[in-house]
């Protein structure tokens, strides 16, 4: 883990203290872990990675985890329509979208300028609905799968 994201994954879990929560073993090691994964990840991914780095994580408890971090708006819960959820670190400042190959599973994030913020302007304008966050990932065959 280089010295970035030593510090961010430190950063996260001091800001959680802060809210009163206890730093525990497998809450910094699933932090630490998504700090530095450049991709959403499966559950059972983030596990296998974990034991085959010599951690002893409960699967039961990663999952409980999991869904405190996203509870408390530290990692984003993704869909990509496979059967399965992915994570991924949670960056207010860094808003991405995803494209999927549909033949490899790659997933590669992509940033849009300017986002969708026109649409969700008219989307508030024309039915009177705030919209307070979307998810959009896009679908095909990577470089790779078309040749």
């Amino acid at each position: 883990m280089t010295n970035t994201t030593s510090a961010k994954a430190t950063a996260l879990l001091a800001a959680l203290k802060e809210k009163g929560h206890r730093t525990t073993k497998t809450r910094s090691l699933v932090i630490s872990y998504l700090v530095q994964t450049e991709h959403p990840v499966a559950a059972h991914d983030l596990i296998t990675m974990l034991k085959k780095q010599g951690r002893d994580v409960n699967k039961t408890t990663v999952y409980r985890e999991l869904l405190f971090l996203k509870d408390e708006g530290i990692i984003n819960e993704i869909d990509l329509l496979e059967g399965q959820k992915r994570y991924e670190l949670a960056d207010p400042h860094h808003h991405h979208h995803h494209l999927v190959c549909t033949k490899c599973k790659s997933i590669r994030c992509v940033e849009m300028p300017n986002d969708l913020d026109a649409l969700e302007q008219r989307i508030k304008k024309q039915h009177h609905f705030h919209v307070t966050g979307h998810i959009l990932e896009f679908f095909g065959l990577c470089k790779k799968c078309t040749r």
